[in-house]
């Protein structure tokens, strides 16, 4: 569907007021590049030889060689921003569409390919045998770096009841196709699975959902943007759900602060 010219008006007002926090954040992943790229390459065996050559006297097995400076590293790293929309977000969504916009607008400068999905399970349709849960792409792998891509993502809006466990195995499965060495998948929500027979046993599925991901070798972080006050209880259940990997902030200008060890962590594994 086409952006209508409010939402790409709303979009402009959007990533201006994100664009400090965005470059604040790729300028600790580009510095993040960089110190890979100048990191010390000494103590090898083979390579140009050091001037340090009093080590053959001292050192038992010296390691006189060095590689002189790499190249400028690349980013083989994917993300999927998965986007809680379920009814509990309602107070929460415009903030969370702050932060997704700070993302994109992020990720798309470093040309790093990533989709932003929204979900939710209609509860008006739900039955014994059919619990129906409903993806919207708002953002995709393909054109995720182009300019204005990120316009549409204002259109997830709260709708009904979530089902994170499930949503979490299928975005998992997509992430899975992906042929990058770092994949990524962040899990923008509140924390409180709800759905259908499902509110209890929906934190130890969602949990278990985000367990097998990491198994499989994806990178799973929740981020909470709270909109206001973070509550001790929330805190608790994101914890118990995505353990130390979960960012839980009242306001989205304190992300890139919470956020970037972790990144810079992984992003640092994704480095070639």
């Amino acid at each position: 569907m086409r952006p209508t010219a409010e939402q790409e008006a709303a979009y402009r007002r959007l990533s201006e007021r994100a664009a400090p926090l965005a470059k604040k954040l790729e300028r600790v992943i580009r510095r993040t590049l960089e110190q890979k790229r100048i990191a010390p390459r000494g103590d090898r065996l083979f390579g140009r030889l050091d001037k340090r050559l009093t080590r053959a006297v001292i050192e038992e097995a010296p390691r006189l060689f060095y590689k002189k400076r790499a190249p400028v590293p690349q980013i083989d790293a994917a993300f999927a921003l998965l986007v809680d929309c379920s009814a509990s977000m309602y107070d929460k969504m415009d903030e969370t569409k702050q932060g997704l916009v700070l993302f994109h607008e992020t990720l798309r400068s470093l040309r790093i390919p990533h989709e932003i999905v929204g979900f939710w399970e209609d509860a008006d349709r739900v039955t014994e045998q059919e619990a129906p849960n409903l993806f919207q792409v708002a953002v995709d792998f393909g054109s995720s770096c182009a300019s204005g891509s990120g316009t549409a993502l204002l259109a997830l809006e709260p709708q009904q009841d979530n089902r994170d466990g499930y949503a979490i195995r299928l975005m998992t499965e997509r992430l899975l196709r992906r042929a990058e060495r770092q994949r990524v998948l962040l899990v923008f929500s509140d924390g409180e699975p709800s759905a259908a027979d499902y509110n209890d046993a929906g934190i130890l599925d969602t949990c278990e959902a985000v367990l097998q991901a990491r198994r499989l070798g994806l990178e799973v972080i929740s981020v909470f943007l709270a909109a206001g006050q973070v509550h001790e209880t929330q805190q608790l259940t994101m914890r118990n759900i995505y353990g130390r990997s979960s960012v839980v902030v009242p306001d989205v200008s304190e992300l890139p602060e919470h956020l970037t060890p972790i990144l810079r962590k992984l992003l640092l594994k994704s480095i070639f």
